[in-house]
């Protein structure tokens, strides 16, 4: 999805489209990637009469709604659906041994930390579902990294809307 059609489809659906849109990056579905996307709402954001806060605050919700998905399938499917995604990857499996032993060494700290970090941070549900970590954990630790992602690249946007349209 190329910027100019985000921006036409929100003129369309605004706030609805934003949840939707953001919701699928944190399942991690291709075509959805938050260096373009998030920047690209605070855009339409300063462009439009609609809230900045509100809209920061749907995006973490939406981003935690989406990573509950993943989160929930690993925590109840488990090993038997992550065999059938990734095979016996040993690869896979090493990426899923240091998540776990970072995040168990943390006490759940480093599922916050994990959100920040470009990749690992859709990824790191998978992770915390296998070792089953308490919900309330995840939905707290989440909350905060992804309230700091969503914050920081929609602010960006927002902020600097005028220069980024011009180099469109």
């Amino acid at each position: 999805m190329t910027a100019d059609q985000f921006f036409t489809l929100f003129h369309q659906y605004g706030l609805i489209l934003v949840c939707a849109v953001i919701f699928c990056e944190y399942m991690n579905l291709p075509g959805f990637p938050a260096g373009v996307i998030m920047p690209s709402i605070g855009v339409l954001i300063a462009q439009s009469e609609l809230s900045l806060p509100l809209t920061i605050v749907l995006s973490v919700v939406s981003g935690l709604l989406g990573s509950l998905v993943i989160y929930g399938l690993c925590y109840w499917g488990g090993e038997p659906i992550m065999e059938k995604l990734f095979g016996k990857s040993d690869k896979f499996r090493s990426f899923v041994r240091r998540c776990h032993d970072y995040i168990d060494a943390q006490h759940g700290r480093g599922l916050a930390l994990c959100r920040i970090i470009p990749v690992l941070r859709t990824i790191v549900s998978i992770p915390a579902g296998l070792i089953r970590m308490p919900v309330r954990w995840f939905i707290g630790w989440s909350a905060l990294g992804i309230t700091v992602w969503n914050s920081v690249l929609i602010a960006f946007g927002y902020v600097f809307s005028a220069k980024l349209l011009s180099w469109l």
